[in-house]
């Protein structure tokens, strides 16, 4: 019976739960934040239960690889210098 319920969504779900509780426990003694392995686990179960958390779950690793560049392409006009306390404006 016990081999039968360790198989079973809702145990996954107590393991899950329990894995969490220890972890911040732990996260707590060693005054910082943890691994989040719990909170791994609940994605994967959602993923297998709600298509749509697959999107998500894809998403956060495609924006975790790219990088984010704020430039246009365009040579700066303007320059300011800190150092010598100057400023270029150039008007297009």
């Amino acid at each position: 019976m016990g081999l039968l319920f360790a198989m079973t969504l809702p145990a996954l779900v107590l393991l899950l739960t329990v894995l969490g509780v220890l972890e911040m426990i732990s996260a707590k003694r060693r005054g910082g934040r943890g691994s989040a392995m719990s909170s791994t686990g609940f994605d994967v179960l959602q993923e297998a239960l709600y298509p749509s958390k697959k999107h998500e779950v894809e998403q956060r690793d495609h924006e975790a690889l790219v990088t984010e560049e704020d430039d246009d392409g365009a040579p700066p006009r303007s320059r300011i210098d800190l150092d010598k306390g100057t400023a270029t404006l150039r008007l297009p």
